[in-house]
């Protein structure tokens, strides 16, 4: 069998151009059976699934010529059935001997039969394309092909320029761009070259110098230079990485490489390109990540080979810390893009009002307009986020989720959701992953289900294979979209294994997909439920069951969640090594299995047996990983707190020695890790977490602070730092450390819920900062419930009795019925500052009442226990009070009640 890439034609023997033909049992996984008889097929059916649904796929766009099969083949006559002739090019059948029956049923079919054999087919093939259409392309100009003017020292091989074509962009200034107005691009609706080369952007402090450090070469810099530019999502990071790539090539005339959201970097390829221009290749990659394993591979080629490569790269810092840790081996030079400054606002001010774009701020003076960007309350948010709430002046995530609700047609808004779901990871929703998943044909969904989204998803087309991709206009719109529709853990479930499920990691499209959803801690944060979140990795694990990537992501689902198993996360990470037993990475992950497992052995025993699994784990990785000194100190640190709180109240003097001794060592193994690995922020976090439970808060502080001043992979530096300096009676310092925090990890909903909290304990009254804080604590479909619970007892405070009720009510129906069923017997944090309040008693029954009070819509509750100084039976209908207020799951409770 055997499948023509082609454009379609009336008859085989009038084609011109040349047949790619290529046969597809090659292409089948590896335990799958090359089987090609007729009588075998059917022992081999669910194996060959994906290899019929691979061809399905094609033969609705490409010429099939059948060779070597009958007309009787059921395998054929099904493909047949399925595939409507007037909506697929035509089929050839190369047949000796058809009847003319046969032939005249097939055509009629749109399957020409050709009665020859498949020598005859191969001669006919040889008489009917000329010679002249069998000669080599010409030599293409540097008109077409613009880089060639770098590649002084020879000509390109044809590989060099399929990997140039399809990887990578060329920077360049008069390279192709799609046109996007002002309007899409300041609502994040631009993911190409439009908004650098139209110059929508304005210029970012960080991206200028992070520009001009990459490209201030010394004679003696390593052969690979390595920048990272860090950021939230959201914050510019990617425009600013645009922006210096084009300045780079323009106007400092280097030779500068853009890797596609779906381009490979061979080492092979950068090597040759070194090769014939003697130049300095600068490479940026956009959302590392996804390439990160890759480009790991390819920088250790090149560094063996000396190949002079600058990589410039971007990246959120969370996903950077947790799946980047193999590039810090290239000593990365590391910025992160903060809040805007002054002249960053003014400058973006300007564009806005330029493009008249300023939307709600237009009637504001120019100074109004600076000022809403820079107030305190804005200050914290990534510029996406801000750019929609101040210019349409409602929040942000009503803002996307509106959109979403005025997409006309389920399927339309289905498809959207799909798009968002796969987006939300960083990939492009290929249209033949969709069309798998949903079952629905490609062209389908491009005259009937496309059209609504028009302006809301980008389409793009890959020129080589045809395929379309779709994208939401930014990855964390995507995410957002996600999560308001999936609200629950059961319908986000529902949603990634439909996906998961319905891709086929045969195409490289599609294993991208799969394995950028499937990643422990990303799948960790999303679920509250384990077993819903385990559900991922058992669908993706069944449609590639020989991933040993998967089983050690699954692995760390199980180390991350709260209610993960550590048994199974170490059968998991056996799998993985099992699979792959040379890769030091999934050693190390067994490594710190058994080092939890000893946290939680029953006894001392054990847990000892455990650690020195976890230690003989560690000494097997060769390398001087980062990871693998991390789990050592963590060893130590853990030993030292089981020898306290083993520690009797009046030790012996071994014991002592003992104890002092091992604090010492793990001090010590903590300080030469901080030497090896200066710009790790775990070191000293860990550090931090020994001071803090040897009691000792000043060395705690110090520890955590120059964590806080390091790479931390995620906000518990700075949450914990500021735990110390507020146990302390230090707010300001504490509430400082939280802004600190949020400069770095301006979407981390638990800094804004602490900052918020902080900002009450310290001001003591309302402010519009506290709110904002309070609001981006949680976000739409989340199980933040206390975050929600706080924020309408500040609405309560803040007299926005409406919008206070509106979120109890929300809070009652989302939680469990053990939920803060009771107020707090102690006056909570916002109470305390909640006047006395008046109503009267609407009934009374045998142990509790109801007040009427105009603080609050509906009547409010009173146990027996919060009357002071009054018997239930004096308390009748309509009877003045006055209570002080607490709050449980349903709003405020009254409390300390009086006549």
């Amino acid at each position: 069998m055997w499948a023509c890439s082609s454009k379609p034609t009336n008859t085989l023997e009038s084609r011109r151009e040349s047949l790619t033909i290529s046969a597809t049992e090659p292409r089948l996984d590896r335990d799958v059976p090359l089987v090609l008889s007729n009588e075998h097929y059917a022992t081999y059916e669910k194996g060959r699934d994906l290899l019929f649904n691979r061809l399905k796929d094609w033969a609705q766009s490409s010429v099939l010529v059948f060779i070597g099969y009958r007309l009787a083949d059921p395998h054929i006559r099904d493909l047949i059935y399925k595939i409507d002739p007037a909506r697929r090019p035509r089929w050839y059948m190369v047949s000796p001997g058809g009847d003319e029956h046969d032939v005249r049923f097939w055509d009629k079919k749109g399957v020409e039969v050709l009665s020859t054999t498949f020598s005859g087919f191969m001669d006919a093939l040889d008489t009917s394309v000329p010679q002249l259409f069998r000669a080599l392309a010409p030599p293409v100009d540097t008109g077409q092909r613009p880089y060639l003017k770098h590649l002084k020292n020879g000509h390109p091989s044809d590989r060099l320029i399929e990997a140039l074509e399809r990887d990578f962009d060329y920077v360049h200034a008069a390279m192709p761009f799609e046109e996007v107005s002002a309007e899409g691009f300041y609502s994040g609706y631009d993911h190409g070259w439009s908004g650098i080369i139209r110059k929508y952007d304005f210029a970012r402090k960080l991206g200028e110098e992070l520009l001009y450090a990459a490209v201030d070469v010394a004679t003696d810099s390593p052969a690979i230079r390595m920048f990272v530019l860090e950021g939230a999502a959201g914050s510019g990071k990617t425009i600013a990485l645009r922006r210096a790539a084009f300045d780079a090539a323009t106007a400092l005339d280097q030779f500068v490489l853009w890797l596609k959201p779906d381009g490979s970097l061979r080492a092979e390829i950068i090597e040759e390109l070194w090769t014939l221009s003697g130049l300095r290749l600068t490479i940026f990659v956009d959302h590392v990540s996804i390439h990160s394993a890759e480009l790991e591979r390819a920088l250790h080629t090149l560094k063996r080979k000396n190949v002079q490569v600058t990589v410039v790269l971007s990246e959120r810092e969370a996903e950077w810390a947790a799946y980047c840790c193999g590039l810090d081996a290239f000593l990365p030079s590391t910025s992160t893009l903060r809040r805007l400054n002054g002249r960053e606002v003014e400058d973006l001010v300007d564009l806005l009002a330029r493009h008249r774009c300023l939307g709600q701020l237009t009637n504001l003076s120019r100074a109004e307009q600076i000022e809403a960007f820079l107030s305190k309350d804005r200050a914290d948010r990534q510029l996406l986020v801000a750019l929609h709430e101040l210019t349409q002046g409602k929040p942000f995530e009503q803002i996307i989720l509106d959109e979403f609700n005025r997409v006309l047609g389920d399927a339309a808004r289905s498809l959207y959701l799909d798009i968002a779901t796969m987006h939300q990871f960083g990939v492009t929703a290929r249209a033949g992953a969709i069309s798998r998943i949903s079952g629905i044909r490609f062209d389908d969904f491009k005259s009937e289900f496309i059209k609504p989204l028009t302006d809301i998803v980008r389409i793009t087309d890959d020129r080589f294979t045809g395929d379309h991709g779709y994208e939401t206009r930014h990855s964390h719109v995507a995410e957002i979209v996600f999560r308001a529709v999936c609200d629950s853990d059961e319908a986000r479930s529902v949603q990634l294994s439909r996906i998961v499920g319905g891709l086929d990691p045969g195409y490289s499209s599609d294993r991208r997909v799969l394995e950028n959803i499937c990643k422990g801690r990303n799948i960790a944060r999303t679920f509250s439920s384990i077993e819903h979140a385990r559900k991922i990795f058992e669908v993706a694990t069944t449609a590639l069951p020989k991933s040993a990537f998967l089983f050690q992501q699954a692995a760390l689902l199980e180390l991350q969640h709260p209610k993960g198993a550590l048994d199974y996360a170490e059968e998991l990470a056996q799998t993985a090594r099992a699979l792959d037993q040379n890769n030091h990475i999934y050693i190390h992950t067994l490594a710190e299995v058994s080092r939890r497992k000893a946290s939680a052995a029953p006894s001392p025993v054990r847990a000892e047996q455990l650690r020195a699994k976890s230690r003989r784990f560690l000494n097997e990785i060769l390398t001087n990983d980062p990871r693998k000194s991390l789990t050592f100190c963590n060893l130590l640190i853990d030993e030292v707190i089981d020898l306290l709180r083993d520690l009797p109240e009046d030790p012996k003097e071994y014991m002592i020695i003992e104890f002092d001794r091992k604090v010492a060592e793990a001090k010590d193994r903590l300080d030469k890790a901080r030497r090896d690995f200066p710009g790790e922020a775990e070191f000293p976090s860990a550090e931090g977490r020994l001071w803090q439970r040897l009691g000792d808060e000043a060395r705690a502080k110090r520890a955590l602070q120059q964590a806080t001043a390091l790479k931390a992979q995620n906000s518990g530096v700075f949450l914990r730092l500021a735990q110390v300096q507020g146990s302390g009676g230090e707010v300001e310092n504490s509430i400082e450390t939280l802004r600190t925090g949020l400069q770095r990890f301006p979407s981390d909903k638990q800094l804004h819920l602490e900052l918020a909290l902080r900002l009450v304990e310290h001001n003591r009254t309302t402010t519009p900062e506290i709110e904002g804080h309070f609001g981006a604590s949680y976000g739409v479909g989340d199980h933040a419930l206390d975050a929600r619970f706080f924020h309408a007892c500040y609405l309560f405070w803040a007299g926005k009795i409406e919008e206070s009720r509106s979120l109890f009510d929300e809070i009652n129906t989302r939680s469990s019925n053990d939920y803060r069923k009771r107020p707090n017997p102690e006056e909570g944090l916002i109470d305390q500052f909640i006047a006395q309040q008046t109503g009267s008693v609407a009934s009374v029954r045998d142990d509790y009442f109801f007040i009427q009070s105009g603080c609050y819509p509906k009547q409010i509750f009173a146990h027996i226990t919060a009357l002071n100084g009054v018997d239930i039976s004096e308390l009748t209908s309509g009877k003045q009070v006055r209570f002080r207020v607490r709050f449980n799951r349903r709003g405020p409770v009254a409390s300390s009640v009086v006549v």
